[in-house]
């Protein structure tokens, strides 16, 4: 079952996130009312001129996520979910709500069985908070620069001492420091250079060249992710569907995630 709307927690972070407090008070209430009266289509035009002026955070995303999945539109649906994703990757309910949704999708990819450690690793990059990521290197960054401080004090008042623990733990830490830097960047580089999309249509068409008198290679239908490669103007886009299935699109069916 999908869970339940946000309605409290994301109050005061709208409440906040502006100075215009009162009237974003109003808009997120008359939302929330509707929502709870099942008038969805209300619901959801209030969420978007949330968004529309300037509010972003993972809560609204959630939040204009749920009214498309009880409107029936999982496509927006996985959408928003994806995007909220992206702002706040660790969080269980985004990820609940996701899954339930891919569950019901049309298309459908059994990939093979992948090396354990790659795995782990893109899940780790998905849900790598990197704001955190950096104050953590940050952190570690400074102990590093005060170990050989400390160590000459304790040195000054205890007398000699031995050089090997100072040494091991500043190996560790720069050993650490490195692996966390290499994975950030690593992290950050995949996040700003791959495009995501979700197919809007019910059915959408994918052709060997911008042209809808090209050659047909394969369908794709609501609610599918793919990767947007190149695109011409605002007609076209050429999108790869699990790596294996690669052509053009209309691009008006493409909801991106990335914007």
């Amino acid at each position: 079952m999908i869970r339940r709307i946000l309605i409290i927690a994301v109050l005061p972070f709208l409440i906040f996130a502006d100075g215009n407090k009162q009237e974003r008070d109003a808009l997120f209430k008359q939302a929330v009312s509707a929502y709870a009266a099942e008038d969805y289509e209300s619901a959801l035009n209030t969420f978007l001129s949330l968004e529309n002026s300037g509010i972003v955070s993972w809560e609204l995303f959630y939040n204009i996520a749920n009214v498309y999945y009880r409107r029936g539109e999982p496509g927006p649906a996985i959408r928003y979910w994806e995007k909220a994703a992206l702002l706040a990757p660790a969080n269980p309910d985004i990820a609940h709500n996701l899954n339930i949704a891919r569950e019901q999708l049309n298309d459908k990819v059994v990939l093979p069985e992948m090396f354990r450690l790659f795995r782990w690793y893109q899940e780790l990059q998905k849900r790598i908070p990197l704001d955190r990521m950096i104050r953590l290197i940050g952190y570690l960054l400074a102990i590093l620069l005060l170990i050989p401080a400390l160590y000459r004090l304790r040195r000054h008042l205890r007398g000699k001492a031995k050089r090997t623990p100072a040494f091991v733990i500043t190996l560790c830490l720069a050993i650490l420091i490195l692996l966390l830097s290499v994975i950030t960047l690593d992290t950050l580089y995949e996040r700003r250079n791959s495009r995501h999309a979700i197919i809007l249509a019910e059915r959408a068409e994918i052709y060997s060249e911008p042209d809808a008198n090209s050659v047909l290679l394969f369908s794709l239908h609501e609610g599918s992710k793919v990767r947007i490669g190149r695109e011409i103007g605002e007609e076209w886009s050429r999108i790869s569907y699990f790596d294996d299935k690669i052509g053009w699109i209309k691009s008006e069916y493409l909801g991106k995630i990335e914007e």
